[in-house]
């Protein structure tokens, strides 16, 4: 019972990489391969096999890695959107 769950995991992994190659969003598209990578890497460190925990561990990493960039990127575009909405309150308030 305990193969067929890591079996299970193993073919959803594979589907979300594969499924990864029709997305054209970056946001999706590296989110999809970092939880398909993530359940792969269980897969292989499971049925002990390393290359292919490793292998999966590094495209995990990158992705990760540039999923928090995004999310850095966007928070940065916030406060820049803020400063930006205060500066032109301020300005037009100066102006009345």
């Amino acid at each position: 019972m305990e193969n067929l769950i890591y079996d299970i995991i193993s073919w959803v992994g594979l589907t979300i990489c594969i499924g990864a190659f029709f997305i054209k969003d970056v946001f999706w598209l590296r989110l999809a391969t970092l939880i398909g990578c993530s359940l792969l890497f269980v897969y292989y460190s499971h049925i002990a096999i390393p290359q292919g925990a490793i292998s999966n561990l590094l495209v995990l990493l990158i992705n990760a890695y540039y999923l928090l960039r995004f999310a850095n990127a966007r928070k940065k575009a916030q406060v820049a959107a803020t400063e930006n909405e205060l500066a032109a309150t301020k300005l037009s308030t100066q102006a009345e």
